[in-house]
């Protein structure tokens, strides 16, 4: 099986979670996903500062987090 990075940008005051984007990152098993998935989900998070519209501010407005999930592609073999 081979299974794709997908981050949420996500908003806990009415819990949704509007974007998502596949981080292009494409793995050969779940648990390096998994993992990889932390690493650049917190990354994300830290470098939304960065950005105008994300100011510290923003962030704490809407209670932003990083979510993300390991998608599994259908059909696709190791």
């Amino acid at each position: 099986m081979k299974y794709i990075l997908v981050l949420y940008m996500c908003s806990m005051i009415n819990n949704s979670c509007p974007s998502s984007t596949v981080a292009g990152y494409q793995f050969t098993n779940h648990f390096d996903c998994v993992n990889a998935g932390y690493a650049i989900a917190q990354n994300t998070f830290r470098s939304l500062q960065d950005m105008e519209e994300y100011e510290r501010e923003v962030i704490e407005i809407q209670k932003l987090v990083i979510k993300f999930e390991c998608k599994e592609i259908k059909g696709e073999q190791t």
